[in-house]
């Protein structure tokens, strides 16, 4: 509609719908920038940051395994009309994103764009680079290191200080909104880090066995120890002589506490668990893959609620 036409039914309309119509052409000029993220995590980061000028979307659902999500032409659509397309990185999205950028045909979002942020590359240690050659008979490695650094908030910080920045240079109009969304944040979740660290002592140094290779942040913000993995090797499935290996090594090290994902398949960790007098604990690892889990933050308030439960009492 022309702006000669917006105004003469503006004149003729009645004033409550002179108001509604004004908001339209208000609301059309102040678009929100449109964020596609491949993971809930960093969805709801982004949210805290763009705040209500901007609008959020993940791919992958909580409850999924970010190394295996299918590229469904829907995701490509979501892409295509993407501003930000905020991506873990470390290749965690390699066997999905790539096709579903390719299908989308956004050039504002592709590798090397100002529309893509890579979020590790906000981090300021990347955990477990491999020093040697990778091949396929090491499993599911990743030759730039864990993925999984969503798993250390302060890691959380750091991509909200990547994402205001992405978003001052898309959306230089709102820059100062952003940085003080950013601000609060940060000390919002700084606050809520110390008060973690201070209920987490009493695990420290303990002994923990995983399904993945994906508590490796977090157990090296709170000082624990991963002493073994029910997979072989990642993304392998575990053989009997492993699982074998693996109860000795939680007798050894007085195990009592398997970590796995909702996603995890549980039937061998059950039988590691029976054999080592152990007990599972599922623990969501990404924003809504439970509903105690909206946001960001209530992922380590709940492993956090988890762990300090299941710690054998001090002498």
């Amino acid at each position: 509609m022309s702006r000669s036409k917006t105004g003469a039914r503006l004149l003729r309309a009645p004033w409550s719908a002179c108001l509604l119509l004004l908001g339209l052409v208000l609301g059309h000029a102040e678009a929100k920038v449109q964020i596609v993220t491949t993971l809930p995590n960093l969805a709801s980061i982004a949210s805290e940051v763009g705040g209500e000028w901007v609008e959020v979307e993940a791919i992958a659902a909580g409850y999924q395994d970010p190394h295996y999500v299918q590229a469904r032409p829907s995701y490509a659509r979501r892409l295509r009309d993407a501003d930000l397309l905020i991506a873990n990185g470390l290749e965690l999205e390699s066997g999905w994103l790539p096709l579903l950028i390719d299908s989308a045909r956004n050039p504002a979002v592709r590798p090397g764009s100002a529309g893509f942020l890579d979020a590790a590359s906000a981090v300021p240690r990347i955990l477990e680079v491999p020093g040697g050659p990778v091949d396929r008979s090491l499993g599911d490695v990743h030759p730039q290191g864990n993925p999984h650094l969503d798993l250390d908030p302060r890691n959380g910080v750091a991509i909200a200080a990547a994402i205001s920045r992405s978003l001052a240079k898309i959306d230089p109009g709102h820059a100062s909104v952003y940085e003080a969304n950013r601000a609060a944040y940060a000390r919002r979740l700084g606050d809520r880090i110390v008060a973690w660290e201070t209920r987490a002592a009493g695990l420290r140094g303990q002994a923990f066995v995983a399904f993945h290779k994906e508590w490796e942040y977090f157990g090296d913000w709170l000082g624990l120890r991963l002493v073994g993995y029910v997979e072989d090797r990642a993304g392998i499935p575990p053989t009997p002589r492993h699982l074998l290996d693996l109860v000795s090594t939680m007798e050894r090290e007085s195990v009592g506490t398997i970590l796995l994902a909702p996603y995890n398949d549980r039937k061998a960790a059950e039988g590691v668990a029976a054999e080592a007098g152990a007990e599972i604990r599922v623990l969501a690892t990404q924003v809504g893959a439970t509903a105690q889990v909206p946001r960001y933050e209530d992922l380590f308030e709940e492993a956090l609620n988890a762990l300090v439960a299941a710690a054998p009492p001090s002498h």
